[in-house]
C-alpha cells in the first residue's frame, strides 16, 4: 500500500489574517521610522537656526554695546523700515517679477496688537519687505587696522539675492534672503565722517560693492553674509524714563513709525534720542521653509496657493511662519562718547 500524503495547504483565510498581520507590522515600522526622521530634522532645523541666530546676535550686541556718538548733531545711529519695493535693487536685492515678500500691511506689523491688553511683543512684530536696515557708529574691533579704537561705521541689513555670482536671475545659485553685516574700515569712516546718512555711505549701484571695507552702508558685498534664510529682521529701542525708572520705547512710536535718526544723547525729543536698550528681533527659515518659500517664489504654476489663503500675501506669511523660528534679545546699547 503506498502511503497517503497530506495535501493540505493554507487556507484563504490563513493568507489573510498572514498579509494583515504583515501590513500592521509594517505600518507601525513606517510609522516609528517617519517619527524618528522628523524628529531628526526638527533637531537639525533648531540646531541650524539658532546657531545662525546666536552668531548674529552676538555680533549685533557686540557691535551696539560700543555704539558711539558725540553732541555735533550728525546721525549717529539711524534705522529705516524699507517697504516700497522700488528701493531694494540699490541694496543688492534680486526683484523679479514673481513673488517674493509682500510689500503690504502683512509685512508691516512694527506694533502688533496685543491678545487681551496684553504688553506687544516683538517677536509678533513684522518689519516691512526688507526688515530694518540698521546702521550706527561703533568702536568694536573690527580689524588690526582699527585697533579695537577707531570709530568704524557698520550695517545689518536683509538682501534678497543668489548665494553666489551676480545678482541676476540667470545666476544658477540658489536664492535666498540673507542677513548682512557691512563694516566700512576705520580709515574710510574717517573720510566718510560720523553721520550714517551722509551721501557717502549711499550706494546707487545694483551692484554689491567689492572690498568689505568699501565706504558703503547700503549695499553690502557677498562677502559680508552674517546668517542665510533670515527673513525679518527688526529692532525696537528704549530710554530710561526718569520719571517712572522704566523703559520707555522710543521706536517704533506706531505702526507707521518707519524711521529713527538718533542725533543727540540726554536732551535731544525722543524720535532723536541715541537709545539705551534694544530689543532685536530675527527670524530665520528652516531648510525645508526655505525650499518650500523658493519653489513658491519662482512662479512658473509650479506650486499654487491653497484655496484656504486669501491673498498671496497671506500665503506667504502662512509658509513662513509655518517654517521658521524667531530669536530675540534684549540688549543694552552702553554707549561711547566721543
Amino acid at each position: 500500500m503506498k502511503p497517503r500524503r497530506s495535501g493540505r495547504g493554507f487556507t484563504l483565510l490563513e493568507l489573510l489574517v498572514a498579509v494583515t498581520i504583515t501590513l500592521v507590522l509594517a505600518g507601525l515600522m513606517l510609522t516609528v521610522v517617519t517619527n524618528t526622521l522628523n524628529l531628526w530634522q526638527r533637531t537639525q532645523d533648531n540646531f541650524s537656526t539658532a546657531t545662525q541666530a546666536k552668531l548674529a546676535l552676538d555680533l549685533l550686541e557686540r557691535d551696539l554695546q560700543a555704539a558711539a556718538s558725540r553732541k555735533d548733531g550728525g546721525n549717529w545711529l539711524a534705522v529705516d523700515v524699507l517697504n516700497v519695493p522700488g528701493s531694494l535693487p540699490t541694496h543688492g536685492w534680486l526683484v523679479p517679477t514673481t513673488a517674493i515678500k509682500p510689500a503690504t500691511s502683512e509685512s508691516q506689523r512694527l506694533l502688533p496688537l496685543p491678545n487681551n491688553g496684553a504688553t506687544p511683543l516683538i517677536s509678533n512684530a513684522r518689519f516691512g519687505m526688507s526688515g530694518a536696515w540698521l546702521r550706527f557708529i561703533t568702536t568694536n574691533v573690527e580689524s588690526v587696522e582699527s585697533r579695537g579704537s577707531l570709530p568704524i561705521a557698520v550695517a545689518y541689513q536683509i538682501a534678497r539675492r543668489p548665494l553666489s555670482g551676480a545678482i541676476a536671475a540667470t545666476t544658477q545659485a540658489d536664492v535666498r534672503y540673507t542677513l548682512f553685516r557691512a563694516a566700512v574700515s576705520a580709515a574710510n569712516t574717517l573720510t566718510g565722517g560720523n553721520d550714517v546718512t551722509a551721501a557717502a555711505y549711499a550706494s546707487n549701484s545694483a551692484t554689491p560693492a567689492g572690498p568689505r571695507s568699501a565706504a558703503t552702508l547700503t549695499n553690502p558685498n557677498n562677502t559680508d553674509a552674517l546668517a542665510t534664510n533670515v527673513v525679518d529682521f527688526g529692532v525696537w529701542f528704549y530710554v530710561r524714563d526718569t520719571a517712572s525708572g522704566g523703559l520707555r520705547r522710543i521706536f517704533p512710536a506706531d505702526n507707521s513709525d518707519l524711521s529713527h535718526l538718533a542725533r543727540d544723547t540726554g536732551t535731544a525729543g525722543d524720535a532723536n534720542r541715541m537709545p539705551e536698550v534694544a530689543d532685536v528681533m530675527l527670524r530665520i527659515l528652516t531648510e525645508q521653509g526655505a525650499t518650500l518659500l523658493a519653489q513658491i517664489e519662482s512662479g512658473g504654476g509650479r506650486i499654487l496657493r491653497p484655496p484656504d489663503y486669501a491673498s498671496d500675501a497671506e500665503w506667504w506669511w502662512g509658509v513662513v511662519e509655518a517654517n521658521s523660528r524667531v530669536y530675540t534679545r534684549r540688549i543694552e546699547v552702553k554707549g561711547v562718547t566721543l
